[in-house]
């Protein structure tokens, strides 16, 4: 198996109903988003779905009229498929690696120690054209996981991430903007745990007027800024929100959704 699916297929396995009712806050947060820009009918695709458990699925099922969801866990897609169509909702699932292999090229290269010298080639994400595409918090799972995983130490992880993240995260925006006349990035910039400490805390971004400033003095994740990724393409972004993911007990993020159009 590839190194990249196997380290999120582990991940995605980890998920159960106690995550579905633990993130129904942040659900409803997206929710409150998404309203404002799914039309009734419009025709949506979710990549990186998953287990879909952070996102209001059955919501979006029924706004839309047609719903493709996207990931390279052909199993997680298998249980969040049968879970929406429970309540009556269905779902078309696209197994696909949206970094068209690169990732996993990548990830080889540099555990093998090896140079990485192709850059990603353009791919078409699913089924398109789609109204909307939303990018459900997969963009800092592009590399991560795989490194994470492997022998290597963390500063060559951390090495790794800065050296060929961000060309990743912007070859894969740029794709979603063609796939999709509206693109909803939503993205884990900020996390809250035992020995990871942040400038300030997780209440006062969510208070602040203008968040965005107070982020970027923030510890966030290296080499796949969606926001970055965006203004590298020349997106417009049309609405932003922030809320908080109550991960798990002790671990919060701050979840940063950004929705932009094809300048």
């Amino acid at each position: 198996m590839d190194r990249t699916l196997a380290a999120n297929a582990r991940r995605n396995a980890n998920g159960g109903l106690r995550r579905l009712w633990r993130w129904r806050s942040a659900r409803d947060a997206a929710w409150t988003l998404l309203d404002r820009h799914v039309a009734r009918g419009a025709t949506v695709a979710v990549v990186g779905a998953g287990n879909g458990h952070d996102l209001p699925l059955r919501r979006l099922g029924r706004r839309a009229g047609r719903l493709d969801l996207i990931d390279l866990d052909a199993a997680a897609l298998r249980g969040t498929q049968r879970r929406l169509l429970l309540t009556g909702v269905r779902a078309r699932t696209i197994t696909q690696d949206v970094t068209g292999g690169a990732a996993e090229a990548i990830v080889r290269a540099v555990v093998g120690g090896r140079s990485v010298r192709v850059p990603p080639a353009p791919q078409t994400i699913g089924r398109p054209p789609y109204d909307v595409v939303i990018a459900d918090q997969f963009l800092s799972q592009l590399l991560y996981p795989a490194l994470s995983d492997s022998q290597l130490s963390r500063r060559f992880q951390a090495a790794a991430l800065r050296a060929h993240g961000q060309s990743l995260t912007n070859a894969v925006v740029r794709d979603l903007l063609i796939a999709g006349a509206l693109v909803v990035l939503i993205e884990d910039v900020l996390g809250w745990w035992e020995g990871h400490v942040q400038p300030f805390t997780l209440e006062e971004v969510l208070a602040a007027p203008e968040p965005l400033g107070l982020m970027e003095r923030g510890r966030q994740p290296r080499g796949c800024d969606g926001r970055a990724a965006l203004a590298a393409a020349g997106a417009q972004v049309v609405d932003r929100a922030v809320w908080q993911w109550p991960f798990r007990d002790g671990t919060d993020y701050l979840v940063c959704a950004t929705v932009a159009v094809s300048g």
